[in-house]
């Protein structure tokens, strides 16, 4: 039976392990969270315990805040990752850093986020160089227990995958607070205009989904000459909203970086 460690019971630990249970059939879930404050099980179903025990060819994920990594890694017997699959969800933690404290080079970073919950989170995920392809499918298989996995081969990417993917919801959050309080000072209950707004957000990513369209085409194509859409897209022309959209996205990846050192 193939065996999966997650390391931290948190908020994306509890979802990946619940991911884990119901969408992958025979499989052993182990979660481990050291703290006794925070101990709990996500799920009956998954064995809890407060140390890693190392088996060979475990799948472990790392779910810890990365300011945990040095003690977790400490704590570790000699050798305990050498035949393990190693995948951290630690912001800014390098492949080389995790290598290295771990001893082993089949280490791999991912970067979920928040839509996991919902099981559909956009997942970036990055294999160290020497991780055998068996080794990487075996990582994208669960985690997408959580959503949809894109494997990417330039860890420099990951910085922009936090920007566009990590922070990306709150961002679009924060856009859609503008549609909802626009909804509501125009006569609609606050359910109403969550209502409205979450579904054309629902509603705009599922065609952008479909072949052949960009979001390019989309707004030209809902766009006729002088109507309300042309006029409102003029608007945020006008008011360089695709620029500061851009230089926010720009600010979370420094800031990416400037984290992972």
């Amino acid at each position: 039976m193939e065996r999966i460690v997650v390391v931290g019971a948190g908020h994306m630990g509890s979802v990946i392990v619940r991911g884990l249970l119901d969408g992958v059939p025979g499989v052993e879930v182990v979660v481990v969270e050291p703290s006794a404050d925070r101990r709990r099980s996500p799920d009956a179903r998954a064995e809890l315990t407060s140390a890693y025990d190392p088996r060979p060819d475990d799948l472990l994920i790392l779910a810890i805040p990365p300011q945990a990594f040095d003690s977790f890694a400490d704590s570790l017997p000699p050798g305990a990752c050498a035949r393990a699959t190693v995948v951290s969800i630690m912001a800014g933690v390098r492949l080389e850093t995790l290598a290295s404290a771990l001893g082993t080079r089949t280490v791999l970073r991912a970067m979920p986020n928040l839509a996991a919950r919902v099981g559909q989170s956009m997942t970036v995920l990055c294999p160290g160089d020497q991780v055998p392809r068996g080794g990487v499918e075996r990582a994208k298989r669960a985690l997408s227990v959580i959503g949809k996995v894109l494997v990417v081969q330039d860890e420099s990417l990951l910085d922009a995958a936090t920007a566009v993917a990590g922070s990306g919801p709150a961002l679009v959050a924060y856009l859609a607070r503008s549609f909802t309080d626009f909804a509501r000072g125009a006569g609609f209950d606050a359910a109403d205009a969550l209502l409205l707004t979450s579904q054309v957000l629902r509603g705009t990513a599922d065609v952008l989904a479909e072949p052949g369209v960009t979001p390019e085409s989309l707004y030209q194509q809902a766009s006729t000459p002088n109507g309300t859409t042309a006029k409102g897209i003029a608007t945020l022309r006008e008011h360089r909203v695709g620029e500061s959209v851009g230089a926010a996205l720009e600010a979370t990846m420094e800031r990416a970086r400037e984290l992972a050192g």
